[in-house]
């Protein structure tokens, strides 16, 4: 991994210098301004300035480090098919709910149609109780005009 940071005095990039070499996790690091890179000197104890992006190389680093929290190798592989297998099992989990949602606009149609059946069936009800409640009426008022 590298580092840089914006730097503007030389405590500035000593400070970067030793915040770099406190990680073993970070490769290389640069200070930097618009047009400089800087790096420090231990054996020197000064800054070191270059023209242009240069980096340097963190004296601390150790490519075998493993930050605490950071995934191994392994475990990125291991999360990585974790990770496709939750893919899949949603997309799977996706296609069902488009499938159900088929089905219930299905369902919701043909419950329409027997809402518009039993109302009808309804209506027919409705029309044989009146012509029947007529009919008793005739037969009532023929029963009453023979009763005479």
């Amino acid at each position: 991994m590298n580092y840089q940071e914006k730097v503007s005095t030389r405590q500035d990039v000593r400070a970067l210098f030793e915040k770099v070499k406190g990680n073993p996790a970070v490769a290389r690091y640069r200070g930097y301004t618009e047009t400089k890179s800087y790096g420090w000197d231990e054996t020197a104890d000064d800054y070191v300035k270059c023209e242009g992006e240069v980096w340097f190389d963190n004296p601390a680093h150790d490519p075998d480090f493993v930050a605490v929290g950071t995934p191994s190798e392994e475990s990125r592989e291991l999360l990585d098919e974790q990770l496709l297998a939750r893919d899949e099992a949603i997309a799977a989990l996706c296609a069902e709910r488009d499938m159900l949602r088929l089905k219930v606009e299905e369902l919701e149609g043909a419950l329409a149609v027997a809402e518009g059946e039993r109302e009808s069936a309804v209506a027919k009800k409705d029309t044989v109780c009146a012509i029947l409640c007529n009919l008793r009426a005739v037969l009532e008022a023929v029963l009453a005009y023979k009763g005479e």
